[in-house]
């Protein structure tokens, strides 16, 4: 366990943004039903948005009027990169209306100091409020009978992800957790001696 978490440490995720799709995960070779080869590969980004069509999936401009936020009119209302803006009038022409959600959420502007823009940042709202709503434990269960004196304390005490790491791998945050946040890479150099590197990182 301490292996993969130093791993994941210093394996930064890849950014929320438009061309950073894992390519490895755009050329797939889909198997038979007897485990041979598919002649045709699979492009999971096109087919992630095929999807989204196919269910019906409101797009990016539906999806931000059912919210009720502001749609956009043109291309630069979503997004200041002019590299972003050329490849979606290619893609869509002037019809701001056809672009997929995906693809919107990707090229939408980032909130300052947030991985992720308006629209994702209004989802996530909405779903972290209703699952602690939802949650027993966070609701009718948080007591002691429950949790324990000693879980109470752990639950009320704890204010980062990095308390929690602490408190079960002490000597390996005192060696690889040298930075203020553990969603933050980690600062110290990493040692192959010490651990066996994973790779999740999410992008090229």
């Amino acid at each position: 366990m301490e292996q993969m978490l130093v791993s994941m440490g210093h394996q930064a995720c890849g950014a929320l943004t438009l061309w950073n799709y894992p390519s490895w995960m755009r050329n797939l070779i889909a198997h038979d039903i007897n485990g041979e080869d598919r002649p045709n590969p699979v492009d999971m980004a096109a087919l992630e948005i095929y999807r989204d069509r196919e269910r019906g999936v409101a797009r990016y401009n539906e999806f931000r009027r059912n919210l009720l936020m502001i749609p956009i009119n043109k291309w630069e209302d979503l997004t200041d990169d002019v590299e972003a803006i050329e490849a979606l009038q290619e893609v869509y022409g002037d019809d701001v209306e056809k672009l997929d959600l995906q693809v919107g959420l990707h090229a939408e502007k980032k909130i300052k100091r947030f991985a992720i823009s308006e629209t994702a940042f209004f989802i996530f709202l909405l779903i972290a409020s209703r699952r602690l709503e939802a949650d027993r434990f966070f609701t009718t269960n948080f007591n002691s009978q429950t949790y324990t004196e000693e879980g109470l304390k752990w639950v009320n005490n704890t204010e980062t992800l990095k308390d929690i790491i602490d408190r079960h791998f002490p000597d390996m945050t005192r060696n690889w957790m040298r930075c203020s946040s553990a969603f933050s890479v980690w600062d110290s150099a990493p040692n192959p001696a010490n651990y066996i590197p994973l790779y999740l990182r999410l992008g090229p």
